[in-house]
């Protein structure tokens, strides 16, 4: 009823995918995100029928299950499916966060016998892993799980221990893991709503790894933007912001970096006025320790402009800003972070006015067949004999008046803005 698990979560992932599905509701139940209450199981050949009906009509590909309840109702997918050429999504819900039984007696030994085998991806948490195989070791009950007939399995993570996630993909021949920091508290409704991901990412056409890979991404930014109702410990999915989705293939120091970068963003985007937005939009980067290449710097894939809609971070999609950067690191290894604004000679004075470092160059006298922000860092660091902490350039023809910020880090680059715009306002 809360809408954060269940069906209705199904829905909503397949939705923000893009995907189009068909619903069946097995049981209704009276929960909060918290408990448990009552379960009521529908009529199994009223569900039959209308199973028999979706897949007659439609023809869908991928067919995902979650909680059933009913062992005669397993029955009925099973002996509906097996001769169909539709791949199963198998979900296995056996109870609640809060210990609730959610499968009559006897529901797990059908599911072994007959979803289990004709199963293309089953998603099952450690327990329900356990009490599928009767094993603890992860790698040992996966291969017991492909033994059964399953063509792959995702062990998901969420309910171990420690500061990162992962779960294990086992597709008969090797392993792969998935992994992103964990975000602490309690979650509802995470299993239904990643396998649904991964589900609606398979129906667009893409392969099985990749469709696990984003679906994790997008999980972790709606656990990222949860919210608690009321009295309620448990949390609810947010939206996935689309600046809160994690590159692909990030993890160490590049996830840090692009985290670091993801809260400097939203709290830059928040202080900074609209006069201060050039035309061309403002870009914020933030580059790894031992950066060489814009490659190792993370920045906005769209500029900031005044409707201030923040898109995704990623490496290697800045030009402008990484040559900022990756300049200054020549220099000094510890400016890593940039930003540009529109110029101002009022922002400009108060930076001076609280004793900011700030240096400047003319676009009139660069060199032909030289990057602009490239030689221009480098002459405003030779002119003050160190990395500024602004720099500026009054434009020129066809090119807008600029001032770029840097900082050891982003927080280091919005502490100075604010600092400086904070002095405008007195």
């Amino acid at each position: 009823p809360t809408g954060g698990a269940g069906i209705l979560a199904d829905m909503k992932a397949l939705s923000l995918s893009g995907a189009r599905g068909h619903f069946i509701i097995t049981c209704l139940t009276s929960q909060t995100p918290d408990r448990v209450i009552s379960i009521e199981p529908l009529n199994v050949e009223k569900l039959c029928h209308q199973i028999e009906e979706a897949l007659d009509r439609h023809e869908p590909k991928y067919c995902k299950l979650g909680m059933i309840y009913s062992r005669e109702l397993l029955r009925c997918i099973s002996a509906l499916l097996e001769d169909r050429k539709i791949k199963l999504i198998a979900d296995p819900v056996f109870r609640a966060s809060d210990g609730t039984q959610l499968c009559e007696d006897g529901y797990i030994d059908v599911y072994r016998r007959k979803i289990v085998p004709i199963t293309y991806l089953l998603t099952p948490n450690m327990y329900e892993l356990y009490q599928l195989t009767g094993i603890k070791d992860i790698r040992q009950a996966a291969r017991n799980i492909i033994d059964m007939g399953a063509e792959n399995v995702l062990v998901k993570g969420g309910d171990a221990e420690g500061k990162e996630s992962t779960d294990v993909l086992f597709d008969g021949k090797k392993f792969y893991n998935f992994t992103l920091p964990r975000i602490d508290g309690k979650f509802h409704g995470t299993g239904c709503t990643f396998s649904s991901l991964i589900v609606a990412n398979l129906s667009r056409g893409r392969g099985l790894k990749t469709s696990i890979a984003e679906a994790k991404r997008i999980l972790w930014s709606m656990m990222l933007n949860s919210y608690k109702l009321e009295n309620f410990e448990s949390r609810l999915l947010g939206m996935p912001e689309e600046v809160d989705i994690p590159p692909k293939d990030t993890a160490g120091e590049r996830f840090d970096v692009w985290l670091s970068l993801n809260r400097g963003v939203k709290r830059f985007v928040r202080i900074i006025p609209d006069h201060l937005i050039p035309e061309v939009g403002i870009n914020f980067g933030y580059a790894l320790s031992d950066a060489e290449s814009r490659d190792d710097v993370c920045a906005l894939v769209k500029r900031i402009d005044r409707s201030r809609q923040l898109g995704r971070l990623d490496f290697a999609s800045s030009t402008h800003i990484s040559r900022v950067i990756l300049t200054a690191m020549k220099f000094d290894k510890k400016i890593r972070s940039a930003v540009n604004l529109r110029y101002s000679e009022n922002f400009i004075s108060h930076s001076e006015k609280l004793n900011f470092t700030v240096a400047n160059f003319d676009r009139g006298k660069e060199p032909e067949n030289v990057s602009t922000m490239e030689w221009g860092t480098r002459v405003a660091i030779e002119k003050t004999g160190g990395i500024p902490d602004i720099i500026y350039d009054r434009g020129g023809i066809g090119k807008e008046a600029m001032i770029r910020i840097l900082g050891r880090d982003p927080d280091d680059v919005v502490r100075k803005v604010e600092a400086v715009l904070r002095s405008m306002s007195l």
